[in-house]
């Protein structure tokens, strides 16, 4: 069984049209299984959501028959890949190609017819479908024309109830003779055609059957049943696109009974019309002109879903809407991804082997593993470097000029427990995958000999490299440090800033107190009365005359009113006295006011006197801190060049120690890698799975592909 599938795919493989036709058989297959699936999910639901689901299922249809037959200008989102091992089909082709007069077997009657077809399926396939499409076209407006020359008008009650109905303002209504069903037709505007004998009926029948025709019209239905017409002339060879579109009209139907029907109380009567008039028609009917009320040998089926009890019809709920995104998904995921059948890469493999060991003096026995792990840790990390490969491709180039390159991936392992490390090489080639492992070798042993040469004098010439280095910038960093004590002498830079600093805070000790003065003054100038209290409470003041004229008329207006105090205790008011020391009252008063003006304009004075002061202290104070700056980073600079110096001298002791003990330590490891083993003949690596594998698609050259065909279709003709 194995044996004639793997000879099926093979052909399939070697055959592009063939694959084509399998591959969308496939495809359209899975599209039908994902659709009949949910509309069974939703049996229990409306028919409006069976007919979505159903109508996805025909847009993914097309839209897979779509991309199948234009693979180059729309390139598929994934790829579903059943890989064919053709390996021992192509070892038998290498086997005789060797043989002098190799010719190749002439074909059979079957591969010749398969090779035909395979040529001319997609041309036979589109042709078939659009020789169909255009005589379903070709028929459809025949029909209506021979419908319209025979038809005759409906009357004006008809129309009236099919604007009842909730048909459009416009509907032109025909009656025809040959037709024993109602039909809808029309683009733009719709045209309902009815039997002759409907020109007998009741009120009451013309409206039901008027309510379903609006019904498939506000569903669009006939444009729908178009375009799975179109689906059905594209998949003409897949019965499941039949079955597809049988589903789709009966849903259809009973989406469209739901919609005419607006409540439930009316559904025993719209399907007692349906029995009436399906009564009287034939058993089987065809309806390829419109979408027809009956012709689809559902009527029972119609009736008794209209006197189920369903609490969904003529509506969607979450869990429909859930059902139909995911539907959409899947659908889209199916109509994305091409099934392809790929010829297998061959897979060669060689191997080699190494011996390898180390000898090391250490007491810790943790301390030895770990420098056992990193020696042959570094040796397997140096055979897969992407250097080495290198290396070993540039070898190979020169050794043998007319083999031509090929990808091989390295992979070198260590055996448990001993020194031996396995190489293995893997490439698509058989004789560049053995010369390819045997130039890695070579150039991994030179690569080792040429460490181990270099090792000791490069290790020598680094240390003095860094000695050298640090001698240098040790000399710079006490050449800048002499240099600046040249250009500055520290002792004067240092009494000087100490000088600075002393003069600055005298300054702003002199400028605090003046600001001091000011703001007694400005105190002053406020209240002159409680100034002059608080004045004579203190000696520290020296009076001025115009100070003495104040105190001393304050003191007479003081014994004045004492005077007139006690006369008012005998006397009146208006008594000479009395009068003649208000007087005099009144004249200390004036005194005190013009005194008190005197004093306020000489205070003033003081205050724009001390103010120019304090701005005479700020010029200063300012030109001493900038001499206090200079000076502190002049000292701060000298402690940094210092610091700079003394680090950059231990610096290059540390380096010299380092480079005497290392000019003094003797060789106390010695480790060796040889090959045991050379690479192996490559051999060929298969790997069969019956299962395809999905993967998103990738631009691939198109020459890689024509010379993986021509290579597995050689190898068939090789294994004939």
């Amino acid at each position: 069984m194995n044996t004639f599938i793997n000879h099926a795919l093979l052909t399939l493989s070697l055959h592009k049209g063939l694959a084509l036709l399998v591959s969308a058989f496939i495809t359209s297959a899975a599209v039908f299984c994902v659709a009949a699936a949910a509309a069974m999910g939703l049996r229990h639901r409306s028919a409006r959501s069976r007919s979505a689901v159903w109508r996805l299922g025909v847009v993914a249809l097309l839209i897979v028959g779509a991309w199948r037959l234009m693979p180059d200008l729309t390139p598929p989102v994934a790829v579903m890949e059943w890989q064919v091992d053709v390996t021992p089909a192509l070892q038998l082709e290498t086997t005789v190609v060797e043989l002098p007069l190799f010719e190749l077997p002439e074909k059979s009657a079957w591969e010749k017819i398969a090779d035909g077809f395979d040529r001319w399926a997609v041309c036979f396939w589109l042709g078939m479908a659009a020789l169909w499409f255009c005589l379903r076209v070709v028929g459809v407006l025949l029909g209506l024309r021979a419908l319209s020359r025979r038809c005759s008008a409906a009357s004006r009650m008809m129309q009236k109830i099919g604007s009842e109905a909730g048909l459009p303002d416009g509907t032109a209504y025909r009656l025809a003779s040959e037709l024993t069903s109602p039909m809808l037709t029309g683009w733009r505007k719709p045209v309902i055609w009815l039997p002759a004998e409907s020109a007998s009926w009741d009120e009451s029948r013309l409206s039901a059957v008027l309510r379903h025709e609006a019904a498939h019209w506000q569903r669009g239905d006939w444009l729908w049943q178009w375009l799975s017409q179109a689906v059905l002339c594209l998949w003409w060879w897949q019965p499941l696109a039949w079955l597809a579109r049988k589903q789709l009209r009966i849903e259809t139907e009973h989406a469209a009974d739901d919609l005419a029907v607006s409540d439930a109380e009316h559904a025993p009567e719209y399907a007692r019309t349906l029995v009436e008039i399906a009564a009287g028609l034939p058993s089987r009917m065809k309806s390829g002109l419109g979408v027809t009320m009956f012709g689809n040998d559902g009527v029972k089926q119609r009736v008794q879903a209209l006197i189920k009890t369903n609490r969904w019809r003529g509506r969607i709920g979450m869990g429909a809407l859930s059902v139909l995104a995911v539907v959409v998904v899947l659908l889209a995921v199916l109509a994305a991804t091409k099934v392809e059948f790929v010829p297998q890469q061959p897979v060669y493999r060689s191997t080699a082997k190494l011996v390898s060991g180390i000898k090391l003096e250490a007491n810790d026995s943790l301390s030895w593993q770990e420098q056992m792990q990193d020696f042959y840790g570094t040796i397997i990390e140096t055979l897969e470097s992407s250097q080495m490969q290198h290396r070993a491709a540039e070898r190979v180039r020169v050794l043998n000029p007319k083999l031509a390159d090929h990808k091989v991936e390295i992979h070198a392992s260590q055996n448990k427990g001993s020194g031996l490390i396995q190489v293995m090489g893997t490439g698509d080639d058989a004789k560049y995958t053995h010369v390819y492992l045997d130039a890695l070798l070579d150039e991994f042993i030179a690569f080792r000999q040429s460490v181990r040469e270099q090792a000791q004098g490069k290790v020598l010439k680094t240390f003095l490299e860094e000695t050298v280095k640090k001698r240098k910038m040790m000399e710079d960093k006490m050449e800048a440090l002499e240099v600046f004590q040249r250009e500055n002498n520290l002792t004067a830079v240092t009494n000087g800033n100490d000088k600075a600093a002393q003069l600055l805070g005298t300054l702003q000790l002199q400028r605090e107190q003046v600001r001091t003065e000011i703001l007694d003054l400005e105190l002053a100038e406020t209240d002159i009365s409680a100034f002059y209290q608080s004045l004579g409470r203190t000696s520290e003041r020296h009076l001025s005359e115009m100070d003495q004229i104040y105190l001393k008329t304050q003191a007479e207006i003081f014994v004045l009113q004492n005077d007139r105090d006690y006369l008012l205790k005998s006397h009146k008011a208006d008594h000479p006295e009395v009068v003649a020391i208000d007087e005099k009252i009144a004249r200390a008063k004036h005194l005190i006011e013009s005194v008190s003006q005197q004093i306020q304009q000489g205070l003033q004075a003081g205050i724009l006197s001390l103010k120019r002061k304090v701005d005479i202290l700020d010029k200063k104070i300012e030109e001493e801190r900038a001499v206090a700056l200079d000076l502190g980073s002049k000292i701060a600079n000298h402690d940094k060049l210092k610091t700079q110096a003394d680090t950059a001298r231990e610096a290059y002791q540390k380096v010299s120690e380092r480079l005497e003990q290392l000019a003094a330590m003797p060789v106390n490891q010695s480790d060796y890698v040889t090959i045991m083993e050379r690479a192996s003949p490559a051999t060929a690596q298969t790997t069969s799975s019956m299962l395809p594998i999905w993967k998103l698609w990738t631009p691939e050259k198109k020459a890689e592909k024509q010379m993986d065909v021509k290579k597995a279709r050689t190898a068939q003709a090789t294994v004939k």
